[in-house]
């Protein structure tokens, strides 16, 4: 199993002038989802992204397995965020992948994008910390 145990993100690449970050960290359960999205969003500024797109996946106190996502307005890319947690057995965590559009559109490689961005951060299991300001 693979849990972050703090706020991390992974390195920032650029495809086709769209720029992609993944980002995300601990998350217990549905209440800390807010909380969580928002500190993301602080820590790594990305209040200006064109697109948010997250999955998250917890224990409930009876031990069920909770899987919540959230596309933004990327359709689809949700559920690879959540195939690449599935794929490590990730919980008790939230990951995030943001994009900044740049125009020109990408097809089926930006599915693959944020698989890839996801799988690296939780590969890496918190690597980079936010910057202090």
């Amino acid at each position: 199993m693979v849990t972050l145990q703090s706020m991390s993100a992974g390195e920032k690449i650029e495809e086709n002038r769209s720029r992609f970050l993944a980002c995300g960290g601990p998350c217990g359960s549905a209440d800390c989802v807010d909380a969580t999205l928002d500190g993301l969003v602080r820590a790594y500024r990305l209040g200006k992204a064109s697109q948010l797109s997250w999955a998250a996946r917890f224990r409930a106190p009876d031990g069920r397995l909770i899987e919540l996502r959230e596309d933004g307005s990327e359709s689809g890319a949700a559920a690879c965020i959540l195939a690449a947690m599935q794929a490590v057995e990730a919980e008790g965590c939230l990951v995030l992948v943001a994009r900044w559009y740049g125009g020109r559109h990408l097809g089926g490689m930006r599915f693959r994008i944020y698989r890839k961005l996801a799988s690296a951060l939780l590969a890496d299991g918190a690597s980079t910390p936010p910057e202090s300001r």
